[in-house]
């Protein structure tokens, strides 16, 4: 089996956490790094404040051993894994983004998909460029207006929703005005979690994923990278229900009527070839 450069990256990062080598955790990242975590708001910048919070990390809890890598996206420049990891004390199913620079970690956000153990985040101070950001595309979104829509992103984002990759602003707003047509939509319900750092937003939210009969509710996980006001990069992963369980969820609608079950296969693009924007 070949594996891919990121593939063989995340090997040796595992390797590293699981030998509590803050050495060799440390020649991963970039100098200019930048770490966040999702569950907690923790922004950490520069290599030596990511590698001295890796350091007290193994003083307490131990050793991280990854397991159970459940799913594994490679967007070229960056990549996304889904998977176990373990200390002496806990246990948690996450996941981890990567934005690579020159073979190194020029951005990393982790967060927990279970349990589900928020701690609490001071309150945001704006506007922010994150906040304009996000609201613009969700202006856009729900105008459905792919004019306003290609605005919020750059000639060349890199976007993964579920793991479907689109690479390009054109392929992508096409894709969405395509959804928007077969009369889906999308509306945000909550926001859960909103991590702003230099250059990226982290958060997590729920949004009902439907059409006129009827919408699901979806609750996922997005990494924004940032570039002059516009997204360079968006990430996106399941929450709740988990695509198992969506695909249970889509297979029961199926038995009842066909065409819902269309609507929601193109709306969560679960083994569709159609890529779609929510």
């Amino acid at each position: 089996m070949q594996l891919s450069s990121a593939q063989m990256f995340h090997h040796r990062w595992c390797a590293a956490l699981a030998a509590g080598d803050v050495a060799a955790l440390r020649a991963m990242f970039h100098p200019d790094a930048v770490q966040v975590s999702t569950a907690t708001g923790q922004v950490l910048t520069g290599v030596e404040q990511i590698a001295g919070t890796l350091e007290q990390l193994f003083a307490v809890a131990g050793p991280v051993a990854t397991s159970g890598v459940e799913s594994f996206v490679d967007l070229g420049d960056s990549f996304c894994v889904e998977s176990v990891q373990s200390t002496a004390y806990a246990q948690v199913f996450g996941y981890d983004v990567f934005v690579m620079d020159g073979g190194l970690i020029r951005f990393h956000a982790n967060g927990s998909i279970a349990p589900r153990a928020l701690s609490p985040l001071p309150q945001p101070t704006g506007p922010t460029q994150g906040q304009d950001v996000y609201q613009r595309y969700w202006s856009a979104t729900n105008a459905q207006d792919p004019n306003a829509l290609s605005g919020v992103y750059t000639p060349d984002v890199r976007f993964s929703n579920v793991g479907n990759v689109v690479y390009g602003r054109d392929q992508l707003v096409g894709a969405v005005h395509r959804f928007w047509a077969s009369g889906m939509r999308s509306t945000l319900k909550t926001v859960s979690r909103f991590v702003e750092a230099p250059h990226a937003l982290c958060l997590e939210a729920t949004a009902g994923v439907g059409s006129r009969g009827g919408a699901l509710d979806i609750t996922y996980y997005e990494v924004w990278m940032l570039r002059q006001g516009q997204v360079s990069h968006l990430i996106r992963g399941l929450i709740t229900p988990r695509p198992a369980e969506l695909q249970q969820i889509i297979q029961k609608i199926a038995a009842a009527n066909q065409r819902t079950v269309q609507d929601f296969a193109q709306a969560t693009m679960l083994r569709s070839a159609m890529q779609v924007r929510w």
